[in-house]
């Protein structure tokens, strides 16, 4: 038996405008639960509680692409301070000994095309080193966000090699992808292996593509 039937009514109409539970509570000064209790076996009650649940979906679909819209605005924002910076950037750098040397090293052996991976292949654990240290010291790569991985080939011996690419890029074992092999004729030559250094970074590889363009032009 319903107490209060000025309240209970108020409740029934504003339910049948749409309103929802916690709406129609506060509104009548009830609980939710009285609320719910007197709405309970109403048919056009639970069809309410379909179309505010399909409306919520609908603007959280909403919601969610407005997030998503503003957090592709701020990454494009946040790439074009790279490129910006890039430019003022690379005048105060090209007269390092580190890191014009280190570009042309990139430039011959590293991924020009991918927007969001630096790179770099070769046998050299020496080139590869160099490469490291200008990604630190240049760019402000954390070590700890720089791997590396072995291209073996024939009968090499997988913890020989690992041993003396960590001692000269001083990159961790802990750090090492897993290496791949292939069985052919180039273990007569390539006593070592291929190393492979590869950050994943899309702001970083941003501002390397600008300095990649900037030393060409100034060659």
């Amino acid at each position: 038996m319903v107490r209060n039937k000025e309240k209970y009514q108020q409740a029934i109409g504003l339910r049948k405008r749409g309103f929802t539970l916690v709406e129609i509570a506060k509104y009548c000064d009830i609980s939710k639960s009285t609320a719910s209790k007197w709405l309970k076996n109403k048919l056009f009650s639970e069809s309410v509680t379909k179309q505010n649940k399909r409306r919520a979906g609908l603007e959280n679909v909403k919601r969610l692409k407005l997030i998503n819209k503003a957090k592709l605005n701020e990454r494009r924002q946040r790439y074009l301070d790279a490129e910006r910076s890039a430019k003022i950037e690379f005048k105060n750098y090209q007269s390092n000994p580190i890191f014009l040397p280190a570009l042309t090293a990139y430039l011959a052996s590293g991924d020009v095309k991918s927007e969001r991976d630096i790179r770099f292949s070769h046998v050299s654990p020496e080139l590869h080193r160099l490469i490291i240290k200008f990604c630190i010291n240049f760019l402000g790569i954390d070590k700890e966000k720089i791997h590396l991985w072995l291209h073996l080939y024939g009968s090499m011996s997988e913890e020989k090699s690992m041993k003396k690419w960590s001692k000269i890029t001083t990159i961790p074992y802990s750090q090492f992808y897993k290496n791949q092999f292939i069985n052919n004729n180039a273990a007569k030559v390539l006593h070592d292996g291929v190393g492979n250094t590869i950050i994943c970074n899309t702001y970083h590889k941003r501002k390397l593509k600008v300095w990649l363009n900037l030393a060409i032009k100034k060659w």
